[in-house]
């Protein structure tokens, strides 16, 4: 296949860009084009290239490197671009979103990459599990790295505790996720061949996590939170859908963001949808306030869309929102409007709706098997996280103090 002119496929995604971005956006576009088409008549090539691609994308990652910041402000923009350019030139519709690669704060060097990359590939746990472990297991092969640590069979005892001692800093609240992954890099070294590395990290186990009671929505709150979307506009029809939603299913703000329209019962009033977290199907009842919402949303504010997904972005290109964190914003903006005292890891975040929710069918003396079901727990044992903010519950829990002898006053 002939490559076509880097003009024409420039040309291309400007035209894109005009159509479907802000003013702003667009005048990125451009600079970041005009930058492709001076390296391209540098190179003396009128043609797409895929040498010449490859290495502005070097030198793009190179200076990256040196300049992590510069990466969301103009690196992101300049490999979309290129992405886009080669899917032109192949004859590929432009997509939506073009993924890029993840970026980890430590560079390791060849064989600690191909290490870590081994390591992750014998990872036999959950698909969402296997980010967290990768992140500390690439702090731990970048350590060994910088401690000039060349051969495996040379990890001891002290080199693990050293660790350990760095890292406690940034990972103070999950000491024992970084223990637990060290134990399987143990394991996982020992099966490579390297017979001397320790069979075991320490010779006893870490105390339990203390747990931080973090509180739910009172319902006070909630009405407040509830009554900020402006419902005459299309923004405001979706945030109170969102907000409602959340508020009558205890659903996680990730699950919200993936409903889908024909997720939607609505002749049986209910929605069935994958939960993201556990893969498991959940069908949950809709009142009719969440009906209305969600239904006025669909019909008067949500934009004209091919898209499968309800909740959709305000400016074009329309698409899904794209994350939690989406979802979440929603609720922090109205939390502020409603006058909410709100300080940072107070709990008054978009989790707060499922404690809501477990906390209610705690009062109802709903069974155990049936909260889990509505909330999409593999386990009863789950609850107990429910169970102090559920006053009446605590107090029945509580010991009385009959059949202990008391010589004074102290205890009325």
């Amino acid at each position: 296949m002939k490559n076509k002119p880097i003009a024409e496929c420039i040309g291309a995604v400007l035209d894109f860009s005009k159509r479907f971005r802000s003013e702003d956006t667009i005048t990125h576009y451009r600079r970041v084009c005009t930058q492709v088409q001076s390296y391209y008549n540098n190179c003396r090539e009128t043609h797409f290239s895929f040498a010449v691609q490859q290495e502005i994308e070097k030198q793009a990652s190179e200076y990256l490197e040196k300049d992590s910041t510069s990466y969301y402000k103009n690196g992101s923009l300049l490999l979309r671009v290129l992405k886009m350019l080669q899917d032109f030139n192949e004859g590929i519709p432009f997509q939506e979103h073009y993924h890029r690669e993840k970026r980890y704060k430590y560079k390791l060097q060849p064989f600690y990459q191909k290490l870590s990359e081994e390591f992750k590939e014998s990872l036999t746990v959950s698909i969402n599990t296997i980010p967290t472990i990768y992140s500390i297991a690439r702090d731990f092969f970048h350590y060994l790295q910088e401690s000039g640590i060349s051969d495996i069979d040379n990890v001891s005892h002290d080199v693990i505790y050293a660790f350990m001692k760095e890292e406690y800093h940034s990972h103070q609240g999950s000491t024992p996720n970084v223990v637990y992954v060290l134990r399987r890099i143990c394991v996982f070294f020992r099966k490579c061949g390297f017979i001397h590395v320790p069979t075991t990290i320490m010779p006893f186990s870490l105390s339990p996590p203390k747990n931080k009671v973090l509180p739910a929505f009172k319902t006070g709150d909630m009405e407040r939170i509830l009554s900020q979307p402006d419902t005459e506009t299309s923004i405001g029809k979706r945030d109170y859908a969102v907000l409602v939603l959340a508020s009558v299913t205890g659903m996680r703000a990730i699950d919200i963001a993936n409903i889908r329209l024909l997720d939607f019962q609505w002749e049986d009033r209910a929605i069935h949808f994958i939960q993201h977290k556990t893969g498991n199907g959940v069908t949950l009842p809709l009142d009719s306030r969440a009906i209305y919402a969600v239904s006025d949303y669909i019909l008067h504010g949500r934009p004209e869309s091919s898209c499968p997904f309800v909740f959709l972005t305000k400016t074009q290109p329309y698409r899904k929102l794209s994350d939690k964190s989406s979802i979440s914003n929603i609720l922090n903006t109205y939390v502020r409007l409603s006058g909410i005292e709100k300080n940072p890891h107070d709990g008054k975040a978009f989790h707060a709706f499922r404690r809501s929710m477990g906390s209610w069918l705690l009062e109802t003396y709903a069974a155990p098997e049936l909260i889990s079901q509505i909330l999409g727990h593999k386990s009863t044992d789950v609850l107990k996280r429910y169970l102090p903010l559920s006053p009446s519950k605590l107090r029945a829990c509580a010991l009385g103090l009959k059949g202990i002898p008391v010589k004074s006053e102290v205890y009325k």
